[in-house]
């Protein structure tokens, strides 16, 4: 344990918490989360449907009710979002997925006066907030994934952050004390986790973290010159894990699909969410307020030649900015 708290409590300060605790997975991190917030049996629990569909099962897993919003923008929440949602559902706890490095501005303090708990996943963020957003601040609870995808890239694992010392007394560490606690509830700590160098991994998701913003603000530049291709415009520092842009006209923008799919420059289309995809489906409600983006390309950040990426760009685009 002593191993765990260490390196889980050292890692919970960037997320504004005390303590920490390190997790087979970002998942089961998520499972800890839900299942130390006083949540019961048919609780209601937003999360955004632009997420993998791992943390909707673990919702399901635990006997919640997961409400799927597909956002006004697709690829963030906002409070209008969720306002609209609590006028017709009773909403315990929103799970909310710094989905592309994207921060989602929401006014938490808001939603906690309303007893609603806060849990933030911050598995592509990294280094992310603004002035007057800081990660984990107003959560109740922080989670996150080591995934070798995620700017804090181990491979394996994943976090769960929390103010709450209680949550440690519940938890099995693998040794003699952890076993012969009768409160013993989620036995989910890894317990390799002494060979974790989290000083290193902090060091090389900073770096990651840079050239993301980097290659962003050159997307951002190129694309700026266009009245035809949008892209979120914000001054708060967000990791742009994918940088997402979006064409209105349908045809345009099957065109530049089209075209990128004959070149090697690396994107992904959103992944909403399918109801097939869950398991228990017939638990889960969907509220669709997709009405604004249509058509999302997410451009890749990480390990690219962006110079490469831009002379790509200009040939498939070069007549629309």
């Amino acid at each position: 344990m002593n191993d765990n708290f260490l390196l889980g409590s050292k890692l919970a300060k960037k997320f504004s918490k005390k303590y920490g605790v390190i997790t087979y997975s970002g998942t089961l991190a998520i499972e800890v989360a839900l299942s130390n917030l006083g949540l019961v049996k048919g609780d209601k629990v937003l999360v955004l449907s632009e997420v993998c569909y791992s943390i909707v099962n673990t919702i399901l897993k635990l006997d919640l009710i997961p409400v799927i919003v597909s956002s006004k923008n697709r690829l963030y929440l906002t409070d209008e979002d969720i306002d609209k949602v609590l006028e017709k559902q009773n909403i315990k706890c929103i799970l909310l997925v710094h989905q592309y490095g994207i921060l989602n501005k929401i006014n938490l303090r808001k939603y906690k006066t309303k007893g609603i708990k806060i849990i933030e996943d911050v598995a592509q963020a990294w280094n992310i907030g603004s002035d007057n957003y800081k990660i984990g601040e107003h959560s109740d609870i922080v989670v996150t994934s080591f995934g070798k995808t995620k700017p804090l890239s181990y491979g394996i694992g994943g976090g769960v952050f929390f103010d709450n010392k209680l949550i440690f007394e519940k938890i099995d560490y693998c040794d003699n004390d952890s076993r012969q606690n009768e409160n013993i509830l989620l036995s989910y700590a890894y317990p390799l986790c002494e060979k974790i160098d989290f000083d290193d991994l902090k060091s090389v998701a900073d770096e990651i973290v840079y050239e993301q913003i980097i290659n962003a603000n050159r997307y951002k530049e190129f694309f700026s010159k266009s009245s035809r291709i949008k892209y979120i415009e914000s001054d708060d520092n967000n990791v742009w894990h994918r940088f997402p842009i979006w064409v209105e006209d349908e045809q345009i923008y099957n065109t530049i699909i089209n075209k990128l799919n004959c070149t090697e420059l690396e994107y992904q289309l959103p992944h909403e969410l399918e109801l097939s995809e869950l398991k228990r489906n017939k638990n889960c409600i969907k509220y669709n307020y997709n009405v604004q983006a249509k058509g999302i390309i997410l451009l890749r950040t990480r390990n690219i030649d962006i110079d490469k990426q831009i002379k790509i760009l200009k040939g498939i685009v070069g007549n629309l900015v």
